[in-house]
């Protein structure tokens, strides 16, 4: 028995089709177009999505959101241990595999993982039940982050995962732990995760304003505007990310981009005006109701996104190593970095790869 809002069977998973859609093409060849005007001497505008072959697990949430999760599988005769990558604000799953044969997600397969890349209720894939309303980063957290979990253990045969976030990923480990004490994570890798925020007065006053006065269920069309933005990125420190190739930079704007959700933006902006990681509510202090974990945090030089001290509580409270990357990276330049495969990658895979029992027995 089902009804008009049921998802796909979610044990079941089936190829992601090929994005090389007519429309598609034509973004492509109107941005090509448009940097050779602005950049004739070079003929590389961007990277293409040329990732490995994913397949696609459906998950559904208790109150009818839909999402997805997109596969890697491990190697041939590999362990399989399940990893999850959540991706960061206003990106998408491609931030882990935009290119075959690098990229986080590889790196993690070679080493023998089965590798889950997680989308939820905020990015293109979701599925809204017809009663939907605007939704928080808590319900993100407490909604998605189990309803996918049950799909990927349940698929891989494993009684817990690993948990990899990038920026707003990292943070939304914290809330699905503090709020929903979400058992079933045997390890983390957080890239760039601000738990503390401090802000000029004028930029406390206006965070406070959108967490006032923002419409929850508004869509702002960051996706576009990044996409449209791609052919003005002449290298990867137009976007903060100075490790990162240009073509690459352009391209992850172009096949990575996301949009942003009235309640989450009013959520974090809240965040910034109180200066904290905090509850929709604003009353519970997340890293407070965080255990120490086995963990590992990894700290770009110079993210605006995550400046200097804005990981330290999480930090001490979680007893996390610590990973401090080179002078001069910055927000993408851990996904995407031209060193990235050796300075962060492989420091990652080495680090689940200690903790593997952990993914077997559900405890130390």
């Amino acid at each position: 028995m089902t009804d008009g809002r049921s998802l796909p069977d979610l044990r079941r998973p089936s190829p992601l089709p090929d994005g090389g859609d007519v429309l598609r093409a034509i973004g492509d060849s109107a941005l090509a177009m448009t940097w050779r005007m602005l950049q004739p001497g070079d003929r590389a505008p961007f990277v293409r999505a040329d990732h490995a072959p994913l397949t696609r697990l459906r998950y559904r949430a208790d109150d009818g959101w839909g999402a997805d999760v997109f596969h890697l599988p491990p190697r041939p005769g590999a362990s399989g241990e399940p990893v999850v990558l959540a991706h960061g604000l206003g990106g998408t799953h491609r931030d882990f595999a935009l290119e075959a044969g690098r990229g986080l997600a590889e790196a993690l397969r070679d080493a023998g993982f089965s590798v889950y890349l997680f989308e939820h209720r905020g990015d293109p894939c979701a599925v809204a039940p017809a009663d939907a309303a605007p939704f928080s980063v808590d319900d993100i957290a407490t909604r998605d982050v189990p309803a996918a979990l049950d799909v990927i253990l349940e698929h891989s045969g494993f009684p817990r995962a690993f948990w990899v976030g990038h920026g707003f990923g990292a943070q939304l480990w914290c809330l699905a732990t503090a709020l929903g004490a979400e058992t079933r994570i045997a390890g983390v890798s957080l890239l760039a995760p601000a738990v503390s925020f401090r802000s000029p007065a004028s930029t406390l006053r206006t965070a406070g304003l959108v967490a006032t006065l923002l419409p929850g269920g508004w869509v702002l069309p960051t996706r576009r505007l990044q996409q449209l933005f791609t052919p003005f990125v002449a290298g990867g420190a137009d976007v903060a990310s100075p490790d990162t190739e240009g073509s690459r930079a352009r391209g992850r704007l172009r096949h990575a981009a996301g949009d942003l959700h009235g309640g989450v933006v009013r959520q974090i902006a809240r965040w910034v005006s109180e200066g904290a990681l905090t509850d929709a509510t604003g009353r519970l202090d997340v890293v407070a109701g965080l255990r120490p974990a086995v963990a590992q945090v990894v700290l770009p030089s110079e993210d605006p996104a995550c400046p200097a001290g804005a990981a330290d509580p999480l930090v001490r409270r979680i007893g996390a190593e610590v990973l401090q990357l080179p002078a001069g990276w910055g927000h993408l330049d851990p996904l995407l970095g031209e060193h990235a495969s050796e300075v962060v990658h492989a420091p990652v895979a080495s680090f689940f790869a200690r903790y593997r029992r952990l993914a077997h027995t559900g405890g130390e």
